[in-house]
């Protein structure tokens, strides 16, 4: 999951290089050798303005004696089912390392804060083997994107009084796998790439710091290779915490979908005579909490790149895919640092027609 082979001591582990000094702020920063440690060897950076060295990992871990993926990967693997003598035994295995069981425990509990399902693990770990508890499925959609849920928190939803309402969104997942329209991908326009059709003049978006925001921070500066970071997080949230439902969820709209949207909200998705009109998406993250879906895009730069318009589409295409209402969803963008959110049917409301009303409202 985070490199599952044995780690060499004579090279360095190639991580995410530091935005900032950690001592003052400074993004003036060279390499400036490596470090020894027991079982690895460290890149150090050293700040210009203030010449002080230091090495780009959270600072409450950066004297551990085991690298941050192997610790990451030990409480994934205790999370995903596996007792701890079973997770020590896939750690030998993939990384060549004899971690202790107390060794494993103490990471649990340091962890707790960002890995909130281990408090359902007692009570969903008997649903499913550990093998089986995430359902993956490859998706070859222009490129290869990893769709995946997490199957106790879908039958934990279905039995959530609290969550009820939102049931339906289990069913859609689960039928993805033999439902999904490969071909519609193939000449579909993207939700990424469509012109803005809302109205963001009164919109309202909501800035704050979160688990997602801390979970990123944790997870991201562990993965060097940019290409992976997005997938390391997605399966680190889905496996760890006690929301994320799914990843790279794949959202489709077709004609008649898109039509009957334009008329319900009195907007334009797609011009006419404009090729194919079909859109076609995939949802970073699908989570469920405090009594609402929520649709997270990770942004590296989200301080400029707003996905507003594509998110919405995303928050659409699920009332039209898993009967959703709108009413139910919120949607947000992220990075390490900030977490930005706002709510779809406030958007929308202002380009309604008079007299509209959404159904069941």
């Amino acid at each position: 999951m985070y490199g599952h082979t044995t780690c060499s001591c004579r090279v360095p582990h190639t991580v995410k290089p530091p935005g900032r000094c950690p001592h003052c702020g400074s993004t003036r920063l060279i390499r400036k050798g490596t470090r020894r440690k027991k079982l690895e060897i460290v890149q150090l950076w050293q700040c210009k303005l203030c010449r002080r060295a230091f090495t780009p990992a959270p600072a409450e871990l950066r004297y551990k004696t085991y690298p941050l993926r192997i610790i990451l990967d030990g409480v994934t693997l205790y999370n995903l089912g596996y007792s701890l003598p079973e997770a020590a035994t896939k750690l030998k295995s993939r990384h060549g390392y004899n971690v202790s069981l107390s060794t494993l425990a103490s990471w649990m509990k340091e962890h707790c804060e960002l890995t909130t399902y281990r408090r359902l693990r007692p009570q969903l770990r008997h649903l499913f083997p550990p093998t089986k508890t995430i359902r993956r499925l490859k998706l070859y959609h222009r490129q290869v994107y990893s769709f995946a849920f997490h199957r106790p928190k879908l039958a934990l939803l279905r039995e959530s009084r609290q969550h009820a309402r939102l049931a339906p969104l289990a069913d859609f997942l689960e039928r993805v796998p033999n439902d999904c329209p490969h071909e519609l991908f193939r000449e579909s326009s993207r939700a990424s790439q469509i012109p803005n059709f809302v109205n963001r003049n009164h919109l309202i978006v909501v800035e704050k710091e979160n688990f997602a925001t801390r979970t990123a921070a944790l997870i991201v500066p562990t993965v060097g290779d940019n290409r992976l970071r997005h997938e390391a997080l997605q399966r680190f949230m889905l496996a760890n915490d006690s929301v994320t439902v799914a990843v790279e969820v794949p959202i489709w709209l077709t004609a008649a979908d898109i039509d009957a949207l334009e008329v319900e909200y009195g907007l334009r998705l797609l011009p006419e005579g404009g090729g194919p009109r079909v859109l076609t998406g995939h949802i970073d993250f699908l989570q469920v909490r405090n009594g609402a879906v929520h649709i997270l895009d990770y942004k590296p730069d989200a301080r400029t790149n707003k996905p507003i318009a594509q998110l919405t589409l995303y928050a659409l295409a699920l009332t039209r895919l898993a009967g959703l209402r709108l009413f139910d969803i919120k949607c947000a963008w992220f990075n390490e640092e900030q977490y930005c959110e706002f709510f779809p049917r406030s958007l929308l409301a202002q380009d309604r027609p008079r007299g509209g009303g959404e159904a069941g409202h």
